[in-house]
């Protein structure tokens, strides 16, 4: 397949195309960039988001879930050309797309999660989220098809050690239980709250969190424990969250 597009239009969207026409090298001299390996219709939904500056959502499959497969696609296509603006739009549209749907990735999609996607990729870091959170259990553990190892692998790693995110989309208010009989497993070290010892409790699940937990994931300010991030829904891909925690940005900036 051949594509003619508007040079300006392509090289300010993309590094990577800026780079091959800008050189001296054959692309440069030909104002030809060849890409064998590319599928023609995930590129084709390239240049669509590229001529619309939308990311049109794919129709849903047989059994109405969104086809995820082809967002990793489109992803893995944005991750090597650069396209950081059209990755988080995937990321924001597959975070979307999970909470309305109630859904999450089948086991064939997380093959070319972990065989097309560079390991540092937050769109691995969005879907082990989705699956921590998310009550996926039944669906792990009776799927007739099987999950990538390494996905299996860093999700259990991820269950077993809950990192700062478990704290942070939480909205904390102050909580003490008076008795043994009263009392609450903390959800970070899993250790029975002592009566009458000050802890944390989320105002919206009221999950709980000893005082270690909360000073071992970030420190208490003044006043009371300060969480820097907007905790919508307890979800870490909600709100202000999603682009604080999975978007990638040129010099710092942040979505608006």
């Amino acid at each position: 397949m051949k594509y003619t597009i508007h040079k300006d239009l392509l090289t300010s969207a993309s590094p990577f195309f800026a780079a091959a026409l800008g050189s001296t090298f054959a692309e440069g001299m030909e104002q030809t960039v060849r890409l064998p390996e590319e599928k023609p219709d995930i590129f084709e939904w390239f240049l669509q988001w590229l001529y619309t500056g939308s990311l049109t959502t794919p129709h849903n499959g047989a059994y109405g879930s969104p086809k995820y497969f082809l967002l990793i696609d489109l992803y893995a296509l944005s991750d090597r050309l650069l396209t950081t603006t059209l990755s988080n739009d995937i990321l924001s549209t597959i975070a979307r797309l999970s909470e309305t749907t109630n859904s999450v990735p089948t086991p064939s999609d997380t093959f070319i999660l972990y065989d097309s996607i560079r390991d540092t990729s937050p769109l691995r870091t969005l879907i082990l989220d989705l699956f921590a959170y998310k009550k996926t259990d039944k669906l792990l553990e009776t799927h007739k098809d099987d999950w990538h190892p390494r996905f299996l692998r860093e999700l259990v790693v991820k269950l077993k050690r809950p990192g700062p995110e478990a704290i942070e989309r939480h909205s904390l208010e102050a909580w003490r239980p008076r008795s043994w009989s009263s009392t609450k497993g903390c959800e970070g070290c899993k250790e029975a709250c002592r009566p009458n010892v000050s802890a944390d409790r989320c105002a919206l699940c009221e999950k709980v969190f000893c005082g270690d937990c909360l000073r071992r994931h970030g420190g208490a300010a003044q006043g009371g424990w300060c969480l820097p991030l907007d905790t919508s829904g307890c979800k870490p891909w909600m709100g202000r969250n999603l682009c604080l925690r999975y978007h990638e940005h040129v010099d710092g900036d942040s979505c608006r």
